[in-house]
């Protein structure tokens, strides 16, 4: 009974023997195998995709829609109401000083003037005959003739009679003027922008007839938000048009409104072009933009470029000779939608990895990965 138990415990043992030498067998190739597939792969190129990095000032960047507006532009009428019987400007014509833009009817001016002479002409014979009448009575007066009470009321009237003979001289150069006012000219120099009366259409006084923007100085007019207001006559001011491409023009903040549009709640800018090309016309669109240099090179990457050591921003940057990655620290001054501006850490031309950064470790050989050709 006993022999038959020993004989049972040690064909137990032996198995159990068998079994483990067996399974550190393979355990033992399966170390053998992993090793060299572990060698494998740290000296595997990887393929990246890269951005290089490029340094550049750093500024604050704002932009506003504008248009082409002329420094002065006036809004000229007929001084005196009448009918129109003649245009002779349209939209686009040049005017110097002098030239004559519309003309009213001078009938009724011309009757007026008539009246004032011929009131004048009473008024002066008015005046000669008390004039006339006061020297008789002071050689009355003289011999005792004619009572002082006689003598001062011929004075009074001769007096009158002089008032009215300058007061009808007055409303003659009035009646005159007005005639003169019946021909709208031009005060200067200028371009017609608008024009607001036809021949045959009836007036009133001042009344905008046309609109003249003056030559010379040319002007952007923007409407400014409220919250940037305060930093605009800070900023280097330029003015970029969408008919000129790449053309940008300095310009110098003129007028900033101090109210804000009840409709729109922005404040209207006017910046003085300075040099402005021939090309630029009144009513083009353009593009209003300040800028704030803040000072120090940055370098703007896509924000798929960034990872983190220990807890900091950092960037993998390529070593060109080598084709290995260091994790290098950087330090991020803003964020700018998908992209990062780098304010430290990286020098012009370095290659930054601009892709799956949370696969990469330190020391991995990579090459830069190119777009296939099509």
């Amino acid at each position: 009974m006993t022999t038959r138990r020993m004989r049972g415990r040690g064909r137990g043992v032996g198995t159990a023997g068998m079994l483990m030498a067996a399974a550190l067998a393979v355990a033992g190739c399966r170390a053998e195998s992993a090793a060299p597939a572990d060698a494998a792969a740290a000296d595997a190129v990887r393929p990246v995709r890269v951005a290089t990095v490029v340094l550049e000032t750093a500024a604050d960047v704002v932009r506003y829609p504008a248009v082409i507006r002329p420094r002065v532009e006036a809004d000229v009428g007929f001084r005196i109401a009448g009918k129109v019987v003649e245009r002779l400007v349209g939209v686009g014509a040049r005017v110097e000083a002098g030239t004559v833009l519309a003309r009213l009817d001078p009938a009724d001016i011309e009757l007026q003037v008539r009246a004032s002479e011929a009131q004048l002409a009473s008024a002066r014979a008015d005046a000669a005959n008390a004039r006339a009448e006061f020297a008789r009575y002071g050689r009355l007066r003289a011999g005792d003739w004619a009572s002082q009470q006689e003598y001062e009321r011929r004075k009074a009237t001769l007096d009158k009679a002089e008032a009215r003979v300058r007061e009808v001289e007055a409303q003659l150069r009035v009646v005159t003027n007005s005639a003169l006012y019946a021909t709208l000219t031009a005060d200067g120099p200028g371009v017609v922008t608008e024009v607001l009366v036809e021949p045959g259409q009836v007036v009133a006084q001042g009344r905008t007839a046309f609109r003249i923007a003056r030559l010379g100085e040319l002007e952007a007019v923007a409407n400014v938000p409220e919250h940037q207001v305060g930093g605009l006559e800070t900023r280097d001011l330029g003015v970029e048009l969408w008919a000129l491409p790449g053309v940008s023009i300095r310009g110098a903040l003129r007028e900033l409104s101090p109210s804000a549009d009840a409709a729109t709640r922005t404040f209207q800018a006017r910046i003085t072009l300075a040099d402005p090309p021939a090309a630029v016309q009144l009513g083009m669109t353009a593009t209003l933009v300040a800028t704030l240099p803040r000072g120090g090179p940055v370098a703007r990457l896509p924000a798929t470029a960034l990872a983190h050591s220990d807890g900091a921003p950092a960037v993998w940057v390529v070593d060109p000779r080598e084709g290995r990655l260091e994790l290098r620290p950087v330090r991020v001054a803003a964020y700018a939608g998908d992209r990062i501006i780098v304010a430290d850490g990286l020098k012009d031309g370095e290659a930054v990895v601009s892709a799956g950064v949370h696969k990469l470790d330190a020391g991995v050989k990579v090459r830069v990965w190119t777009e296939p050709g099509r």
